[in-house]
């Protein structure tokens, strides 16, 4: 399984947001690419950037930025890969954050508002496309986790599998960047549910035995990001946990 690290973009700066709450943010204390040099310089195969501003108005704000990030980890670890999202809701949109050098775009509110948007995408991307599936109290939620989305989040992301996303991304927005744990549960269902899928997990992650959990459970990856910026996990200890042989539960 997958160590993603996530580096969150707002005004230029690299933050962590409580439960999606633009009014509790927790800085990393270094800019956005040094953040992502020295995550890659560890050994984290991928980055997860979101542009939080894209992901609030609708449109992106941070190419230029994104960009840098990805130049900048390049540098450093030629190999490593990239996923990007925030406000992604447009082809072009879509189109500039893979020109700006992401490996895959993660589509969430167009995908799941739009039928057929995300097929159209895959279609032009083929496996670069992901869908992110952020959930709140049983449902999706859209416009940055302002509003909610589909009632129905695995039929949601039945179609969007159907449609050609090359994985799911699912994030419980309550435990977001509170460090109370994965909703392992939750996870344990869409697992099951969609056993062909490459599959991550978001939201509450703080230790390595929760991302033990997760590796168990046989999930692709989890993205980490409040407990590494806030050094509740040591990056070097998760991923040498990550590496070594899967115990059974």
């Amino acid at each position: 399984m997958e160590l993603i690290g996530a580096i969150d973009l707002l005004e230029g700066r690299s933050v962590r947001l409580r439960q999606g709450d633009y009014d509790q943010q927790v800085e990393s204390g270094v800019r956005p690419p040094e953040l992502a040099a020295r995550w890659a310089a560890a050994g984290v195969p991928r980055l997860h950037v979101v542009d939080l501003e894209g992901a609030r108005t609708g449109e992106p704000r941070q190419l230029s930025l994104l960009g840098e990030v990805i130049r900048v980890a390049r540098e450093v670890t030629p190999a490593i890969r990239f996923q990007a999202g925030g406000g992604l809701r447009t082809v072009a949109a879509v189109g500039a954050a893979l020109d700006a050098g992401a490996d895959a775009a993660v589509l969430g509110t167009a995908a799941i508002e739009r039928p057929g948007f995300l097929a159209g995408c895959a279609a032009r991307w083929p496996g670069r496309i992901l869908a992110a599936l952020d959930l709140c109290d049983g449902g999706t939620a859209v416009d940055g986790w302002l509003r909610a989305g589909d009632p129905d989040p695995l039929e949601t992301a039945a179609r969007l599998l159907d449609e050609g996303a090359a994985g799911l991304l699912v994030t419980d927005t309550r435990r977001d960047g509170a460090l109370t744990g994965p909703n392992l549960e939750m996870m344990a269902t869409f697992r099951t549910t969609f056993r062909e899928a490459w599959l991550v997990a978001a939201g509450g992650v703080r230790s390595t035995g929760d991302l033990l959990d997760l590796q168990r459970m046989g999930l692709d990856g989890a993205i980490v990001g409040m407990a590494l910026v806030t050094g509740a996990m040591q990056l070097s200890d998760a991923l040498a946990a990550l590496s070594a042989p899967v115990m059974p539960a």
